[in-house]
């Protein structure tokens, strides 16, 4: 089952989410609690959730570069979802906004298989710096910054851990 992320600020909230055969939703939400929802979208920019209970919620939702501004009885509250993957590379600061720190980490279990730096490189911010093999696929991890190589911890065909370092930019 899908386990999505809710992050408002540094505040985070998971739930687990399924679709359900019938076009509802199943949602375990983050003090534990299960929900059955029915949700549609009745025109762009609004979104009606009804509970298995009966409640029913209507909210206005706008998203812009991957944030969603959801406004409940005219609040605004500002939050991303991230799936389980995005969450991991988020916290490898790969591709993910305010990723801070020199080391670049291994969002994945894999072996590396090609290193595409050598210390002393400089390179920007999106640069393909290190190619990781998790699950027969190969997975392009990027710069989270601009800077200077200068650490490269790993080698090709070494197997690497979830969190372990790839390489250190600094700059």
């Amino acid at each position: 089952m899908p386990n999505y992320y809710v992050m408002n600020g540094d505040e985070e909230r998971s739930f687990v989410v399924e679709s359900l055969a019938d076009g509802r939703f199943w949602i375990k939400k983050p003090d534990g609690d299960e929900v059955v929802v029915d949700a549609f979208a009745p025109e762009s920019g609004r979104l009606h959730l009804l509970t298995q209970g009966g409640q029913s919620h209507d909210f206005a939702v706008r998203e812009s570069s991957g944030v969603y501004t959801v406004q409940i009885r005219g609040v605004d509250t500002h939050v991303e979802v991230l799936n389980e993957r995005q969450k991991r590379m988020r916290a490898a600061g790969v591709g993910g906004r305010g990723a801070a720190g020199p080391d670049l980490v291994s969002p994945m279990a894999g072996k590396v298989v090609a290193i595409q730096v050598a210390e002393g490189d400089v390179v920007e911010e999106g640069h393909v710096v290190v190619i990781v093999e998790a699950m027969k696929m190969e997975n392009d991890l990027k710069a989270h910054k601009s800077g200077t190589i200068t650490r490269i911890p790993v080698a090709a065909g070494e197997a690497v851990e979830i969190g372990d370092v790839l390489v250190s930019i600094e700059g």
